[in-house]
């Protein structure tokens, strides 16, 4: 039995994924004005989740490695490994007629011929979601603290007043990219399209100021191109960029700083001489060498930003593992004999995970200035708009000398924005997590933590974990349940065999040792 707040949520993120990747996929050529019965069909056209066929392949590696390996050790969610094998299997066979579809020549790794891919998508997001829940049902105690600890966090995110600005801020700009088909009709971007106005018929010029006409409430380019339409289609690729790269980077920062922080010796001193080689290399020469070299479109961009942004993260989650190394479950976990792969995996990243989420947070603004200076210095992609690319147009243009400032504050004010948004998500969620920014901000006066005259986190002995209340705080947890770790630890989470630590009960570390 798992959680009711969980078994919600699996359905809830199991709906919305569906939307989002549909959203992302949706046809360029179907806007509202196309009708009702139109738009609908345009959920379940031949370009909605064309994905290339190389990608749904490494997809499908992904998920049989881990389904295996799960198999393998021979885990308690043994129904949820078995679907990681079947959807890897999903995942081979769609990439397999992706490539070969509408193709004589056999398959291709970059192609995608079939015009049923919304359905095999379908298909895969509902397994992802079994998946999930077969997760809980084997793991029924991680599950109930993963749901009590989410609660706790939203309990003291959402009375940090920075934070849930920054949040409204990045759901308007969020919903603005996905819904960008029914706001802006994808045609304006040609370039020969030009808007009219509804009143006279006549063209809208090049430059012309704004008026009451929706395409033109941010006025016209320098050939009399909606501009507003330019900067809704810009949003998608900002953000997309932004996210890809900082994902990139922060999974390369993590697991280098992890290895770095754990082995120490000459391997960690190795990784860190990688990690000061890069940092000393000056970032906007190089990425403008590698944007020249590997060619201008955004998946390069994306690239680029990844693998030269990480040497930060990589710094701050070193840092963080040279302190959770010498805590003292981890020399009990090496004094069972568990190796060094199950270590960093169950006891050192999920004490990191927070700090290396609140860096990821903050790497999104970063990298969305770095794929904004690439743009405006003409390496964007030239073929996508984005609103660094919109500011390099603008600029070429001479709209600054006019001035028409329609066309540059839009662009400018937006990537100010978004970049606010996630400092502010990121300084909050470090502050939640962290329990010493709490306390100095307790010592300073009222909380601003503290909502509806409760305390921010219960006290010791109180509902919570390893004998304290509030959420999950590294290490400190762990030391307090590994006495009689298989008996409840201190406190409890609503069901009398819930442990005081997201590693389960010590067998785990036992068929984890070598």
């Amino acid at each position: 039995m798992i959680p009711r707040r969980f078994r919600n949520w699996v359905i809830f993120w199991t709906i919305v994924v569906w939307v989002v990747l549909e959203l992302l996929t949706y046809p360029k050529d179907v806007p509202l004005s196309s009708g009702f019965s139109e738009v609908v069909a345009g959920f379940f056209s031949a370009s909605v989740a064309d994905y290339p066929a190389w990608m749904l392949i490494l997809l499908g590696i992904i998920c049989l490695a881990a389904g295996v390996l799960g198999l393998v050790r021979k885990g308690k969610a043994r129904v949820f490994n078995i679907l990681l094998v079947v959807e890897a299997a999903v995942f081979c066979t769609w990439a397999y007629l992706a490539g070969t579809g509408g193709f004589d020549g056999g398959w291709s790794g970059s192609a995608n011929g079939i015009s049923y891919n919304w359905a095999l998508q379908t298909v895969v997001i509902l397994l992802g979601g079994a998946c999930v829940w077969f997760w809980a049902v084997g793991n029924p105690e991680r599950a109930e603290l993963t749901t009590w600890n989410t609660h706790q966090v939203w309990r003291l995110y959402r009375a940090n007043w920075q934070g849930m600005v920054g949040l409204g801020i990045l759901v308007v700009f969020i919903l603005m990219a996905l819904l960008a088909p029914f706001l802006a009709d994808h045609a304006l971007l040609d370039p020969n399209a030009q808007i009219k106005d509804p009143a006279t018929g006549e063209l809208y010029g090049p430059y012309h100021p704004p008026t009451a006409n929706y395409y033109n409430w941010f006025g016209t380019d320098q050939v009399g191109q909606s501009v507003l339409a330019q900067f809704i289609w810009s949003s998608r690729i900002s953000l997309m960029v932004g996210l890809l790269a900082a994902f990139m980077s922060t999974v390369l920062g993590a697991g280098i700083g992890i290895a770095a922080g754990f082995y120490g010796g000459w391997q960690g001193e190795g990784w860190m001489r990688l990690t000061d080689a890069f940092l000393v290399i000056p970032w906007l020469p190089l990425a403008m060498v590698l944007a020249a070299a590997w060619g201008q479109n955004y998946w390069m961009i994306i690239l680029i930003i990844g693998i030269t942004s990480w040497p930060g993260t990589a710094r701050v989650i070193r840092s963080d593992t040279l302190r959770v190394r010498e805590l003292n479950f981890i020399e009990r976990a090496k004094a069972i004999g568990s190796s060094n792969g199950h270590i960093m995996r169950n006891h050192v990243l999920p004490n990191v995970m927070p700090l290396i989420f609140a860096n990821l947070v903050l790497v999104v603004a970063i990298a969305i200035l770095s794929e904004t200076t690439l743009s405006f210095l003409g390496l964007g992609d030239p073929l996508n708009f984005s609103w660094g690319t919109m500011l390099h147009y603008a600029w070429v243009n001479g709209a600054a000398g006019l001035p028409a400032w329609w066309y540059l504050l839009p662009p400018g004010i937006a990537i100010i924005l978004v970049v606010l948004a996630f400092t502010f998500i990121g300084t909050a969620y470090d502050e939640v997590l962290d329990p010493k920014l709490r306390k100095r901000e307790d010592s300073t006066g009222e909380s601003r933590f503290t909502a509806r005259s409760e305390p921010a986190v219960a006290a010791a002995g109180g509902a919570g974990v390893g004998g304290g209340g509030g959420i999950f705080t590294p290490g400190q947890q762990t030391d307090d349940a590994m006495p009689d770790f298989n008996k409840p630890a201190g406190g409890t989470i609503g069901r009398p065999e819930g442990g005081g630590w997201v590693g389960g009960k010590i067998e785990d570390d036992e068929k984890g040792g070598e």
